[in-house]
């Protein structure tokens, strides 16, 4: 697997279609790549308003034995204050359960801890026993409280605090 970041001519790419996509990173593209797909520009706006963002956003998952793009991971936003920055990852369904969620969510871990500022990682489930939690507690994450968000309803958020 392997994780390449965002830059313009991605995001570019992303908002003219997958056919464009596949062409720009030249890797297959297929229909379903992304849930988030209506998420791309106002993430692509940010990015380009708040360059610190530029290590903080959003990674295109490539699968390299099928050179297949199978999903999106990344930071919501730079380090805070504190030091933490959260993750988020999807990878399609016909790729799940062979240990590619866990290796996104471990890259963006790892690349995250790279960084001195970086002291916590957190991320957010469903609050039920799922695949994204088996995750997360695969890698070292504990899940610390409930969060009622106003969009999703009842998450688990879960930390790992960097040794």
């Amino acid at each position: 697997m392997r994780l390449v970041p965002c830059d313009d001519t991605l995001y570019d790419a992303i908002r003219m279609g997958n056919n464009t996509l596949a062409r720009v990173m030249g890797v297959n593209v297929p229909k379903k790549w992304t849930e988030f797909r209506d998420t791309f520009t106002p993430s692509y706006h940010r990015w380009k308003a708040h360059p610190p963002l530029r290590d903080w956003w959003v990674y295109l998952v490539i699968y390299l034995p099928d050179n297949q793009l199978i999903g999106s991971c990344g930071y919501k936003g730079e380090p805070d204050a504190n030091g933490m920055v959260e993750i988020g990852y999807e990878i399609m369904p016909t790729h799940r359960t062979i240990g590619l969620g866990t290796e996104a969510a471990k890259g963006l871990l790892d690349h995250a801890f790279t960084h001195n500022i970086v002291r916590k990682v957190s991320a957010h489930t469903l609050a039920e026993e799922n695949a994204s939690a088996r995750i997360l507690e695969k890698i070292g994450f504990a899940q610390i409280e409930d969060v009622n968000d106003p969009e999703e309803g009842l998450l688990w958020r879960w930390e790992i605090v960097k040794k």
